[in-house]
């Protein structure tokens, strides 16, 4: 073979990277953080008898952080925004209504086992 000639790979074309896309990435952590959530309200005790009528107003509290510490990690983490999410406050939404019913059945499941 001669020197200083070189074979370079073919060109790469613009095709879209195989992988998760960040809907799914949005979606799957609010899940996951529903499931810490609602065993946070188990593991610090959050319940009538430690906090009495605030019991409630504590744990929707505990459960509404950990949901404004997904939409921090969603804009500033993965630095998803409206064109990754594909919709304007999808940052905020997307996952939302998993987010509650997840949270409240793993609360609830934790509870009734804990009693």
């Amino acid at each position: 073979m001669e020197e200083g000639l070189t074979t370079s790979a073919p060109a790469k074309q613009n095709r879209p990277t195989p992988g998760v896309k960040p809907s799914s990435v949005v979606y799957w952590m609010r899940f996951v953080l529903a499931i810490v959530a609602g065993a946070s309200n188990q593991l610090l005790h959050i319940n009538t008898a430690s906090f009495g009528l605030l019991a409630s107003v504590v744990g929707i509290g505990l459960g509404v952080m950990f949901y404004l510490v997904s939409i921090v990690l969603v804009r500033n983490v993965f630095h998803y925004g409206e064109a990754e999410l594909r919709g304007k406050n999808r940052d905020v939404t997307l996952g939302g209504g998993t987010f509650m019913v997840v949270w409240i059945m793993v609360t609830v499941l934790f509870y009734t086992i804990g009693v």
